[in-house]
């Protein structure tokens, strides 16, 4: 590796870790405007959100946590979670076996969710036909659209093979 690649790898690296301190401070803040106390633990789950690849649990998330020593009580945890979907910055999207997973909300396209119901399997897709629908029935009843969620539970196509 040369010199100049060494400094462009080092310059992104500081630029990532200067935007999730950016990101994590937005987030403390909007959680205190909501009357949240911001505790160390509370501290630390926000970092690890903002870690967290993709989709995750409550108990990927302390599982994540105990890895690096961190102690982190899952009442803290739980009581968190709501709070950030609630300000936006996760969404929960999938209710699986009684378990909620969330996605770490980003300027980035809206997409839905289809779910393997044999192997847990997430694949992330977007359909501008499909919002496009989803407008035209809200139009229809006269409906102030928000937000929605679409997750389709069935077999991929690995269970599917398996299967035959």
């Amino acid at each position: 590796m040369d010199i100049l690649s060494i400094l462009l790898f080092e310059t992104e690296t500081q630029y990532q870790l200067a935007n999730m301190r950016h990101q994590q401070e937005q987030i403390i803040t909007r959680l205190q405007r909501e009357g949240l106390r911001i505790t160390s633990q509370r501290r630390c789950l926000v970092q690890q959100i903002l870690r967290a690849p993709g989709h995750f649990s409550a108990d990927d998330l302390l599982a994540a946590l105990r890895d690096q020593q961190i102690d982190v009580s899952r009442a803290t945890l739980y009581r968190l979670l709501p709070a950030l979907v609630q300000i936006g910055t996760l969404r929960e999207v999938i209710h699986t076996e009684g378990h909620r997973h969330y996605e770490l909300m980003e300027v980035e396209q809206h997409h839905e969710h289809l779910i393997c119901e044999r192997c847990g399997k997430i694949m992330e897709f977007t359909c501008p036909a499909l919002e496009g629908a989803l407008a035209d029935v809200c139009r229809e009843h006269s409906f102030s659209h928000h937000t929605h969620t679409v997750e389709i539970t069935g077999l991929c196509e690995d269970c599917q093979q398996q299967l035959e």
